[in-house]
């Protein structure tokens, strides 16, 4: 049955999220993801909704998706935004990065850790293979207040059956903000044309300092 959902989530929620892109979503993602320079590592890319958005400053992209569905949809996303720099799609875990430490320029991440198993292990991992001074660009929708709160918390179980472990109920910020990162940005915002279980929204930039790395010396 697990195998049934998961399909059928990878099927259903591009659908679900171009309507949130063409309401606005995309220009978000493209000032986001704008920033990114050199080599740069996004996790949970899911069907690729981020690839039109990354600029010529990006030198090579490496693409984690653990979902081999969305694998698949993701490689013919590829073949239709073109390749204009070397892109590699690889299969693995962001709480266990296949990577060096200190291996990448900037790391991204957009509506993943909703879905992270550990959250606080998943940003350690992105923590370590971020060469000190560069930057975690974000963007995740997070738990609301109020009555949003209540019904977001209430649904979470039957949310992440559904919809491949996606949690409406997380506290990404307080999450970023307990880790080793420095948050240099946080704004908070709501998801056009959203599920109400997924908004508001967080999007923002941290950074690995260089007093990090001196103290991994140390």
């Amino acid at each position: 049955m697990s195998e049934v959902l998961d399909r059928w989530f990878t099927r259903w929620y591009p659908l679900l999220m171009s309507i949130s892109e063409r309401g606005g979503q995309a220009d978000v993602r493209a000032a986001q993801l704008g920033r990114a320079v050199g080599r740069t590592l996004e996790v949970g890319v899911g069907s690729g909704l981020s690839l039109p958005h990354y600029g010529s400053a990006v030198t090579e992209l490496v693409l984690v998706e653990p979902d081999r569905n969305f694998r698949t949809t993701l490689r013919r996303t590829l073949e239709t935004v073109g390749a204009t720099r070397p892109t590699t799609v690889l299969d693995a875990d962001v709480e266990r990065l296949p990577f060096e430490d200190a291996s990448f320029d900037t790391v991204t991440a957009s509506f993943t850790f909703c879905s992270v198993r550990r959250p606080d292990v998943g940003l350690a991992e992105l923590h370590r293979v971020l060469r000190p001074g560069g930057r975690f660009l974000f963007h995740e929708h997070v738990r609301g207040h109020g009555l949003r709160a209540r019904v977001q918390d209430l649904l979470a179980p039957l949310q992440a059956a559904l919809s491949g472990g996606c949690r409406p109920d997380r506290d990404f910020a307080g999450t970023v903000r307990a880790s080793a990162f420095r948050i240099d940005e946080l704004v908070p915002d709501r998801m056009p044309r959203a599920f109400p279980t997924v908004s508001p929204v967080v999007h923002g930039v941290a950074s690995r300092t260089t007093e990090d790395a001196a103290g991994e010396r140390s």
